[in-house]
């Protein structure tokens, strides 16, 4: 039987955590330092309150100055120095996992930069140098995607989007099923559970790490909205589709609407947290339903200590904690 990748659920033991500071001013104009500053503060959260290494990429000596200006002392951060683009290191790295005999291995998809929108240099590459520097085994995925468009459970089930998956931008004429089966063969899968769309105004066309992701195998956070206000119609769709899959769904108010420049909502979720080994890092708004996020995430993993930090700055550039963060599983 042909050998198959394990993607395991984020909860379970990581080894590091992979993370790249912001550098490209032309892609942060006038949030650059801002960007910095929410990645020095989440890897420092990362590093400490959760308890696990942090591999931190920096382009050269000057930039690695100012992450470590940034961040301060800490023993669990580790930087190093590459060629990548921007810091959305889910999208650009591999998902890791491991095979049944241990064997680390990454699931490497195609890119084109979410779609042909925004084409930076190395971003295309990183994912060859990070499995090369991890001599772990690659998994080659012939369909263009980036690594947020899945969410695994670590039992065989993902969640995925049509709108992103199967948008012409990335696979014309690709079919759910066709997608199942390149899938099926390298990674083990026992079910792919496909919504619609995702949020309005995201750049990555729907990514389900902005709309639902497992606490647990059977059970996953969405987010609601009043009627009327943005995503509204999605987001209940989203939490109905889930139920009818099967799953337990808790959710969250969605956060309290805000603009950029020009009055295009942004695409801001309190789905884009990401589970360290002691902690769950989540993205807050300065909004209203921060804290029942946080209490709602705090129920999910008595376990572990739930922070909030702010993630405005980020959203800016169009995600948040689990899109600049790529876990580095512990073999089992």
């Amino acid at each position: 039987m042909k050998e198959r990748l394990r993607l395991p659920a984020e909860w379970e033991r990581h080894a590091a955590c992979w993370l790249a500071f912001p550098h490209l001013q032309e892609e942060w104009p006038e949030h650059l330092h801002d960007a910095q500053r929410c990645i020095a503060a989440l890897s420092r959260a990362i590093a400490e309150a959760g308890n696990e290494p942090v591999q931190l990429l920096v382009k050269n000596d000057e930039i690695e100055e100012r992450a470590r200006s940034l961040i301060g002392e800490s023993r669990n951060v580790r930087y190093v120095t590459a060629d990548y683009g921007d810091c959305w290191m889910r999208d650009t790295a591999p998902l890791l996992g491991h095979t049944a005999d241990g064997v680390l291995g990454g699931l490497c998809f195609q890119f084109n930069g979410w779609g042909g929108r925004f084409e930076i240099p190395f971003d295309d590459s990183i994912g060859g140098w990070l499995t090369d520097r991890l001599d772990a085994k690659r998994f080659e995925c012939p369909v263009v995607l980036e690594g947020g468009a899945l969410e695994p459970n670590g039992q065989g089930a993902l969640l995925t989007t049509a709108s992103c998956v199967l948008n012409d931008n990335r696979n014309p004429g690709l079919t759910r099923e066709a997608f199942e089966e390149a899938l099926s063969a390298l990674v083990v899968v026992d079910r792919v559970f496909w919504l619609d769309r995702g949020l309005e105004h995201d750049h990555t066309d729907g990514h389900i790490d902005m709309i639902a992701r497992f606490l647990a195998p059977d059970t996953v956070l969405c987010m609601t909205a009043a009627p009327g206000t943005p995503n509204a119609e999605v987001l209940d769709t989203i939490a109905r589709d889930l139920r009818t899959s099967g799953f337990t769904v808790v959710g969250v108010p969605a956060p309290s609407a805000f603009a950029a420049p020009g009055g295009a909502p942004l695409p801001a979720s309190y789905c884009n947290f990401y589970v360290a080994n002691e902690a769950v890092i989540v993205p807050t708004y300065e909004a209203a339903e921060d804290q029942t996020a946080l209490s709602e995430l705090a129920n999910a993993f008595p376990d572990r200590e739930v922070i909030g930090l702010p993630a405005r700055d980020l959203l800016w550039g169009g995600g948040a904690f689990h899109c600049v963060t790529q876990a580095q599983p512990t073999a089992p």
